[in-house]
């Protein structure tokens, strides 16, 4: 009759383990998309620089290939008098040139920049950079308050996501832990029985070392395995949102799933048996 018991016992702590290791790893996988909306958020930032009208093609030609070098720019776009043009009549809905009798624009590259280089004090160098080097650049616009106010939103979430990752973590600590003393507490007399009989701390944790080790293992790559069919599914319906999830960073929350159960696990095994062996036996009916 006990080993159906220890079976029933077994698999619930499989259940158990897979299910606190499944929200841990969706958690991860939320930050991580708010990452990459965070970045791509950044990527629509851009800078425009306003080319002076005297300014022949083959000069800005050679300009817009030294912009293109430097660190901080992802990509250009060049944007001639006669496109800005046209891209206004379309917006306006009407031409400008029939009112003023000549074209108002001037010719533009409109740079993307990187991640990094986003921040409006990184920007503010970039200008003053610019202008400093480059004569035929007349102006360069952003939208600093824009900017600044999504950096602000952008931050704001991301501490509130890494927070909820790090109270997350603490708790499925202490779940999992719970699981594993409780799965080790109906062995605490063969423990001790093992112990007067000679055996060497060592190797009576071993065992159980090893078997929560595994229970960390399996329940991480199931908990992994329900993930991908989940990601996979909404990759089917939700493109856009799967979008956020890049591949590399999914292999490295997969990793820290499978990584984090078992030194959950393991750890939790070590000191749980540890306690038990320390405990006289007498104790271990009053626990």
């Amino acid at each position: 009759m006990k080993r159906p018991v220890v079976k029933i016992q077994t698999i619930s702590v499989y259940i158990s383990t897979t299910l606190v290791l499944l929200l841990l790893g969706i958690m991860g996988l939320l930050f991580v998309g708010g990452q990459s909306v965070s970045e791509r958020v950044k990527e629509s930032f851009k800078m425009t620089l306003v080319i002076d009208d005297k300014t022949d093609e083959a000069a800005i030609s050679k300009l817009r290939t030294v912009i293109d070098s430097k660190e901080y720019v992802q990509e250009s776009k060049y944007i001639s008098k006669e496109q800005a043009l046209e891209e206004e009549k379309k917006s306006l809905g009407h031409d400008p040139m029939e009112l003023l009798g000549y074209n108002p624009y001037e010719a533009q590259i409109e740079i993307t920049l990187k991640n990094d280089f986003t921040e409006t004090g990184k920007m503010a160098e970039i200008e003053q950079e610019l202008k400093k080097r480059y004569k035929s650049i007349s102006e360069i616009i952003y939208h600093k308050n824009n900017i600044d106010t999504v950096n602000n939103n952008i931050n704001k979430i991301a501490l509130m996501l890494l927070t909820l990752l790090i109270l997350l973590t603490v708790i499925s600590w202490s779940l999992i832990g719970n699981l594993v003393r409780l799965s080790i507490y109906s062995k605490r007399f063969l423990l001790h029985t093992m112990k007067l009989v000679g055996a060497t701390w060592g190797f009576i944790r071993k065992p159980f070392l090893l078997n929560n080790m595994c229970i960390g293992l399996v329940s991480g790559i199931i908990a992994n395995t329900i993930l991908g069919i989940g990601v996979y599914l909404l990759q089917g319906e939700a493109y856009d949102i799967a979008s956020l999830l890049p591949m590399d960073k999914l292999v490295l929350v997969g990793l820290a799933v499978v990584v984090f159960g078992i030194i959950i696990c393991t750890l939790c095994a070590f000191l749980s048996v540890t306690r038990f062996l320390r405990m006289r036996n007498n104790d271990l009916y009053f626990i």
